[in-house]
């Protein structure tokens, strides 16, 4: 829960002007999005907040994060899964998100497998 509470902090509506700058999506489309390494959901929740229009898939390797999410977030599809071996056909997403996961996977190769996620 402090995890969670944290992150949630982080990502609060008080700061989305500054998170649509520099994510520079429109929020009337329907678009893909994925988060990557979830955790508790605090992000893909506030993702979920931000862009109503969008599909907002969040995977986690930590099973006791994605029942935490399952359990108190709603309109978002909370999947266990590894950054590493992403399970996921290519061009599935028009959008991946990650907070704190690249830097522990190696930054080339985990934009490298965002990449064919994404469609273009």
């Amino acid at each position: 829960m402090t995890l969670y509470l944290s992150r949630k902090l982080r990502f609060d509506a008080v700061f989305f002007e500054q998170y649509k700058k520099s994510f520079d999506l429109d929020e009337n489309l329907n678009i893909k999005i994925l988060e990557i390494g979830c955790g508790p959901g605090a992000l893909a929740e506030s993702l979920h907040r931000w862009y109503p229009k969008a599909q907002i898939t969040a995977i986690d390797r930590d099973s006791n994060f994605i029942s935490f999410a399952k359990e108190n977030i709603t309109g978002i599809e909370f999947r266990e899964g590894d950054a590493t071996q992403l399970p996921f056909s290519d061009h599935s997403f028009d959008v991946t998100i990650s907070n704190t996961v690249q830097e522990h996977n190696g930054a080339k190769r985990f934009f490298k497998r965002n990449n064919r996620l994404c469609s273009h």
